[in-house]
């Protein structure tokens, strides 16, 4: 594909060289702000569509100093299904990518509080990990920014190049002891720079399955609020499988549930 402009080239280019890439502000305030809010409406329980998200790591009445993750809220909510279903939205990826289609086959809301200490860390981790059901290649992770990121929120924190590095045992997107996963981190490589996904709200970060990445907590005042969107391209193969989620993607044939956002 032909890039439209020389930033979309370069975050190409960042993409393929160091795993991960950022781009400018590419969503309007106000669509970002009713983004955030209908989140802030799933996440206490309410689902303006009347569907449920897929699954909910944190329920009202949990620790309200954790992480707070819950899976596919664009289901529930119809001002986040047009925040990942936007055109700019889809060609962005497209051109990140290289790409001639876009599909989004999964999203996550993620809310981390302020003051939650080690509470709100998530280890470090590539997404290909939880995700038997595909090959490595043609898939890829964007995470929108719904507040403003600083260093002190907490951002996520990528390990350049490391979409590279071969698999390293003992980490964990759960295990919040995550100066112990650097050891394990260090037995491998140790020559590694890492790089902050500090964001304006209204831009992503695109990072490559393989890419490994974590975060810190959240020593701000505010919480750090990301929408994250797994996408796949015309690239992606499926794996085969058995057991649990074997049948996973099957949700591919239905576009409520996996919409096609880009398509050349």
């Amino acid at each position: 594909m032909v890039m439209k402009n020389t930033n979309n080239y370069l975050i190409n280019y960042k993409l393929k060289k160091e795993g991960f890439s950022f781009t400018p502000v590419i969503f309007p305030k106000a669509t970002i702000e009713k983004a955030k809010n209908s989140l802030w409406e799933v996440i206490q329980g309410y689902y303006e569509t009347g569907v449920a998200p897929e699954n909910r790591f944190w329920e009202i009445g949990d620790d309200p100093e954790k992480i707070i993750k819950i899976d596919k809220p664009h289901l529930s909510n119809k001002n986040i299904w047009k925040l990942i279903t936007g055109e700019n939205f889809g060609i962005i990826l497209a051109e990140a990518t290289g790409s001639n289609l876009v599909q989004v086959w999964h999203s996550q809301a993620v809310w981390k509080p302020s003051g939650g200490g080690r509470k709100g860390n998530a280890g470090w981790h590539r997404d290909i990990q939880y995700w038997p059901f595909w090959k490595e290649y043609g898939v890829y992770t964007a995470w929108i920014a719904l507040t403003d990121v600083f260093e002190d929120s907490g951002p996520v924190r990528y390990a350049k190049e490391s979409h590279n590095w071969k698999d390293i045992q003992k980490l964990d997107f759960f295990d919040s002891d995550v100066k112990n996963q650097d050891l394990e981190i260090n037995k491998e490589y140790q020559n590694y720079e890492i790089i902050n996904a500090t964001l304006k709200k209204g831009a992503i970060s695109i990072h490559s399955s393989k890419t490994y990445h974590s975060s810190i907590e959240n020593n701000s005042n505010l919480p750090r609020v990301g929408l994250v969107v797994h996408f796949c391209t015309e690239k992606a193969r499926k794996a085969k499988i058995e057991g649990k989620y074997s049948n996973y993607l099957d949700n591919l044939n239905d576009k409520i549930i996996c919409p096609i956002i880009y398509k050349r």
